[in-house]
């Protein structure tokens, strides 16, 4: 976001002026949440992350020797003890066998085998899934037959000591391979349901079949019991709970929405129906009432990643038990959470991040500092906690901003007008700490990533990582070398008439986007005030537009895309460019060569983006300033530790040692080329992943090199612009009758 953008200008100005009469700029902002000034401006944020005031305290077990992460599966959280399967697994099988249910309590870390399937001789050893119920009694799934396509299956319950209540065998009960990942729930009664392959089978109190559901058509992830008994499955599209009905053998006619973004871990709760936790917190919630209470966040206690929680349980004195498993790292953790007001925590400094939607590689940095640093902690606000829209949290960040209220850091990624917030003097200037840092100087960045989030030469953040965008196009349609103009363009797209797409996977209104990055100064003077968007050259870019090329169609194109650009009947592809073998998936698209043309431009000079991600910006209220960037400091160390495909990975990094030592992995030879992946394409094709070429190595610096940030026009220009053409694609408006409205809406904003 460079300061030569001259779009900005004007709203640089007018969001100055708003500030000030705000309070951008003034008061102080505490360590702590809820420690900000007085506004007559309304936040709730204080409000919202009062339940922070109490931390929960870790106490870790590392179980991975015990429990292995490919030889445990969990069975239930019930009277302070957890009760899991361990056994066998051999060589890569998918299922575990010799199993043992064993129960560990929370508290001590005792534990006592329930259940040992080497006790039975007409089984392989495979116990599928189990159930603890609240007289310390369990019930279990287990495999009959020898043979792993034998479908015979037992119920069995036993009780506290392992001596069995009842055994029903049911040997034509088909539950077909990916019974492994079939699961248990017993209500109050004893009763109890078994999901499986998109199925629900119910068993009476005796473990007698009693129907079964349906789940045709529902996407069922999980099947819990409620702190008073009730049965509940969760739909993961719908984020609903819906209750089990025994009696009409069917699903409850009320269902009741979770409140929260995602769903990654739900158990019965003590003193509430459920405890459930999303990506970063974790919830009291009752469904009648639809009460969503927060209890704590995970990074505030050294959680790692919410999605390896595989058992949640509340003991009876208050205290929260976790057991992760995670099958990546090969590891298993327990984990027991002690409540403790901050005041009396033994870290009592803490630096804020605020974000609409944390990535899993901030939410895992966070946990990893917190571990290994004692000085002062690290806390993510949220502003989506509690089920707020993600739209309704980004709006009540930017108005903490706005009046002197924000988090010690904020999360600059969802922002597409962050330059309102850096010309409003809400950020600090990062500048003289780096010029400062052991660590780092300004030339160990990449020049063009740190240009998305400086304005007015001051360095707002360091994006960890960048991605780049650009245009491509076979030869034949827009020529071997890259750079064009809007003459070229339109060159292009005239000489094949017979073409049913301009772009394969993308409407045709889409050139709007694309033209408008550098042409709108053309059109607009915002030092004057004065808006052209009735002139004879906007009119003709409209009409270009509308003549263009459109079968859009949003299934066929996923599908068809790639077939459509190497047959020429799609022109160009919009592509994002994160991973270096991205180069190669650019090459199997257009079936051979391939140019990255880039934006049009009036010089003809090559013209890519370049989008900063992972960046965060020092709030230039905030107390903490000097740790806050000596967080940001760690964090930029760890910048490649992520596995290169890993989805943490957002782009490239942007540290240049850690950028250059990549690129030379990328190109080494490593011998077969299976070993380096492969890609697979909605049409059904697929492609192996290579070392990278001396031309494609070439092709990457020559990107980055004429990369510039997303221009951040004035967005109601901008929006005033999209909403009128909007009139032209639909055919109710003419371009000169669009041209004119349009002219009319800018110039009177200007104006006022």
């Amino acid at each position: 976001m460079k300061c030569h953008r001259v779009f900005n200008i004007l709203t640089a100005v007018i969001f100055c002026i708003a500030l000030v009469i705000t309070g951008c700029g003034t008061g102080s902002q505490g360590s702590g949440p809820g420690q900000v000034s007085g506004s007559s401006a309304e936040s709730d944020t204080v409000q919202r992350m009062a339940y922070k005031e109490m931390r929960y305290l870790p106490e870790f077990v590392d179980t991975s020797e015990k429990y292995g992460a490919y030889t445990t599966k969990s069975a239930g959280f019930i009277d302070d003890t957890f009760y899991l399967i361990r056994g066998e697994r051999p060589g890569y099988g998918y299922y575990i066998t010799d199993c043992q249910l064993t129960a560990y309590t929370a508290d001590g870390g005792e534990e006592r085998v329930i259940l040992d399937m080497s006790d039975r001789a007409d089984a392989d050893g495979r116990m599928l899934t189990a159930v603890p119920l609240k007289d310390g009694s369990v019930i279990a799934l287990l495999k009959t037959g020898m043979e792993v396509s034998d479908s015979g299956y037992c119920l069995y319950k036993v009780d506290s000591e392992g001596n069995e209540i009842y055994s029903n065998e049911y040997p034509d009960m088909a539950i077909p391979e990916g019974d492994r990942d079939a699961r248990l729930a017993a209500d109050g009664e004893g009763r109890c349901c078994l999901l499986a392959d998109g199925e629900i089978f119910l068993f009476d109190e005796q473990g007698k079949a009693s129907g079964r559901i349906d789940l045709s058509g529902k996407t069922v992830t999980d099947i819990v019991c409620s702190n008073s008994g009730t049965i509940y499955v969760y739909e993961m599209y719908t984020n609903q709970l819906t209750p089990i009905n025994f009696q009409t053998a069917g699903l409850g006619a009320e269902s009741y929405s979770v409140p929260v973004s995602t769903l990654s871990a739900i158990a019965a709760g003590d003193t509430a129906d459920f405890l459930i936790c999303d990506n970063t917190t974790v919830y009291q919630y009752n469904c009648e009432g639809k009460e969503l209470t927060p209890l704590f966040d995970l990074q505030d206690s050294q959680i790692y990643d919410a999605s390896c929680i595989e058992v949640i349980g509340e003991l009876k004195d208050g205290r929260i038990f976790l057991f992760s498993r995670d099958e990546k790292e090969e590891t298993t953790e327990a984990a027991l959470l002690t409540p403790k007001p901050l005041a009396e925590c033994p870290v009592k400094e803490v630096v804020t991040i605020g974000t609409v939607y944390p990535s899993t590689d901030l939410l895992n940095n966070v946990v990893s500092f917190n571990r290994n640093h004692q000085d002062f902690n690290v806390s993510i606000i949220n502003y989506c906690v509690g089920g707020r829209s993600y739209e309704e949290a980004l709006e009540a960040l930017k108005l903490d901003l706005s009046i002197g209220k924000g988090p010690d850091l904020c999360d600059l990624d969802d922002f597409h007008d962050a330059e309102s917030l850096f010309a409003g003097g809400c950020f600090a200037d990062l500048s003289g700490y780096l010029d400062e840092s052991h660590e780092y100087t300004e030339e160990d960045f990449i020049r063009q990533a740190l240009d998305t989030c400086t304005w007015q030469e001051q360095l707002m953040a360091i994006p960890k990582y960048f991605k780049l965008q650009t245009i491509a196009g076979s030869p034949e349609v827009v020529g071997a070398t890259a750079g064009w103009d809007m003459e070229g363009l339109k060159a292009a797209v005239n000489s094949h008439p017979d073409a049913m797409m301009v772009f394969e996977t993308r409407p045709s209104s889409y050139m709007f986007d694309v033209c408008i990055r550098n042409m709108l100064e053309e059109f607009i003077d915002l030092d004057k005030g004065k808006a052209d968007f009735d002139s004879s050259g906007y009119i003709d870019f409209l009409n270009f537009i509308k003549e263009l090329p459109d079968n859009f169609n949003e299934s066929e194109c996923w599908i068809n895309g790639n077939e459509w650009l190497r047959e020429g009947r799609a022109l160009l592809s919009v592509r994002e460019i994160r991973r270096f073998t991205d180069l190669q998936e650019l090459e199997a698209v257009f079936g051979g060569e391939y140019t990255c043309i880039g934006y049009p431009s009036p010089q003809k000079e090559p013209d890519h983006v370049i989008t900063g991600l992972d960046a965060y910006a020092v709030s230039a209220n905030s107390p903490n300033k000097d740790n806050a960037w000596k967080f940001l400091e760690w964090f930029h160390s760890t910048q490649g530790e992520e596995a290169y495909d890993s989805v943490l990975r957002g782009g490239f990094p942007t540290r240049i040692d850690v950028f250059e030592r990549e690129l030379q992995e990328a190109s080494a030879e490593t011998g077969a080329q299976e070993n380096r992946g492969a890609a697979y394409f909605a049409d059904g094709t697929s492609m192996n992943y290579r070392e990278m070429t001396p031309e494609e190595k070439e092709l990457i610096y020559s990107l980055i090199e004429s990369a510039s940030p997303e221009r951040s026009a004035e967005h109601t220009v901008l929006e005033i612009m999209k909403e009128e053409a909007a009139y032209l694609y639909d055919g109710s408006k003419t371009a000169e009758e669009v041209a004119g409205v349009t002219q009319n809406r800018v110039q009177l904003y200007l104006d006022e």
